[in-house]
């Protein structure tokens, strides 16, 4: 792979990185400053306004590919229009919707949480919408970025613009409370647009100030992003439905601690995925140029580097979860523990269909996804409400874990019966000693589960440990790699 691809790939994963460490001092300071209830209510808004991202229609997504095409095609004034074109589309919907959701706000918060925290929510509603439309419309910005393979450059303004919300949560919090959050997150959002803007002109000379709308570009993204509104409908069913259903039949303290595990998981899953993303021009140049067997190589490349990194970053969490409950939280909470591990084990399950997720994505074959996605949406809309109604929150997570692993096999399996060259892919040893060492940590913690509670160091050791074994199977795992890229000569491309 060319030096662009590795920068992108590392920054992308440095990025999530750094917003990590970032959310894990915002989250306790919260936790102590307004408590685990409020961070409920608060997680439960979020959840409420990106209801609003059934609009998104897969515009980022489309963006990154037809930026990618056009570049091709060295075709400079359809970028300007694609631009344009989206941004105007995206906004327009975002706001509609905005405005269809903040009137019947009471009536949806009023049935989910505590009746005394209704109020509180409703007056942080409008501004969380406001958020969304701004980092929808940013998100176009970052997509062309993207596209045109300068992810590092993106990568580099969303840290800094979670450093804002870090600094200025600290700011405004004491006396605004949790009013002073939501405007700490406005202002990270009209950052971001304003940084991701001032790029995009810098690159393209686009001008957001002369009309540029183009019919035929429209019906571009329209004809591509209305399978991916399908996609949106679903993967609107996953987080906000988990969490309203977990704030009914779990509380807003589970929900509380569901929202902290939930951000530490997703933010590592957020390294795993945003580096798969940033190779998506260059799935969408192979695919367009019909070398399909060079995509199938790339697959096979991403899939193992994905199984086994990710173990190894969703595993060290659940390792080290006493010391870092009593580091976040301020001590040992068991249901944080059992939440952390489930959520971590369905954002497994969920990472392993990322190769074959964004393959045909940058193929533009939508249906396998789409059908992933309606399995995984309306599964956690079922078992979430009948396991939440006899197991309380547990039951919930249990529902998404079950849906998650369902539609993640599907997606797996379609995509490798329709590439038959898949067929005689195997695992590599080095991911079955990462498997093979990964369980056998897990176990021998469960077993000792009150001498790691009580000796907080030994257990931050242990987990070093696992990480340091697991780096020497990565060897191998390089090496296998390596020999894919020998084969088929991936930097070729």
């Amino acid at each position: 792979m060319n030096k662009r691809v590795i920068a992108n790939v590392l920054s992308s994963g440095g990025q999530i990185a750094c917003i990590g460490v970032v959310y894990f001092f915002l989250y306790k300071y919260l936790l102590k400053q307004l408590g685990v209830e409020m961070l409920g209510v608060w997680s439960v808004v979020m959840a409420t306004s990106s209801i609003a991202n059934i609009a998104n229609f897969g515009v980022a997504t489309s963006v990154v590919r037809f930026v990618a095409l056009y570049l091709k095609e060295d075709t400079q004034d359809r970028i300007n229009e694609l631009i344009f074109t989206a941004v105007i589309f995206i906004a327009g919907f975002f706001s509609v919707l905005g405005l269809i959701i903040l009137p019947s706000a009471h009536f949806i918060l009023s049935r989910i949480i505590d009746v005394k925290y209704v109020d509180v929510a409703l007056k942080i509603l409008p501004f969380s919408l406001i958020c969304l439309i701004v980092n929808a419309i940013a998100g176009v910005y970052a997509s062309v970025l993207d596209g045109m393979q300068k992810n590092y450059i993106r990568s580099l303004i969303f840290t800094l613009s979670s450093i804002v919300l870090l600094g200025l949560t600290f700011l405004l919090t004491p006396t605004y409370g949790l009013k002073g959050v939501v405007f700490a997150q406005l202002a990270q959002s009209i950052f971001t647009i304003l940084g991701c803007l001032f790029l995009v002109m810098k690159i393209t000379k686009y001008n957001q100030l002369k009309w540029q709308w183009n019919k035929e570009i429209f019906k571009e993204i329209f004809a591509y992003g209305i399978k991916f509104q399908v996609i949106s409908i679903s993967a609107m069913l996953n987080e906000p439905v988990t969490k309203l259903l977990m704030a009914k039949f779990g509380g807003l303290q589970f929900t509380g601690y569901y929202e902290m595990a939930n951000r530490l998981i997703m933010q590592l899953r957020g390294v795993i995925i945003n580096a798969n993303q940033s190779l998506m021009p260059l799935m969408v140049k192979s695919s367009e140029d019909q070398r399909m067997n060079k995509v199938d190589n790339l697959y096979k490349i991403n899939f193992l580097a994905v199984a086994a990194v990710s173990l190894i970053l969703l595993t060290m969490p659940v390792l080290a979860s006493n010391v870092i409950s009593k580091v976040w939280i301020g001590h040992h909470e068991s249901m944080f523990d059992l939440i952390l591990l489930l959520t971590a084990v369905s954002m497994y399950i969920n990472l392993l269909c990322g190769p074959a997720y964004f393959s045909l994505l940058a193929e533009g074959i939508l249906n396998p996804v789409i059908k992933s996605q309606i399995i995984i949406g309306v599964l956690n809309l079922i078992l979430g409400f009948v396991l939440g109604k006899y197991f309380g929150g547990m039951g919930v997570v249990f529902g998404w874990l079950l849906a998650v692993l369902l539609g993640t096999v599907y997606l797996i399996r379609n995509y490798a019966i329709n590439n038959r060259s898949l067929s005689k892919f195997k695992l590599s040893l080095g991911l079955n000693l990462i498997l093979l060492t990964t369980l056998s940590f897990l176990i021998f913690k469960h077993f000792n589960r009150n001498f790691f509670s009580k000796y907080a160091s030994y257990e931050v050791g242990y987990t070093i440990g696992y990480g340091l074994i697991c780096l020497v199977f990565l060897f191998l795992i390089y090496k296998e790699i390596k020999n894919y890229d020998k084969e088929k000569s991936v930097s070729s491309l």
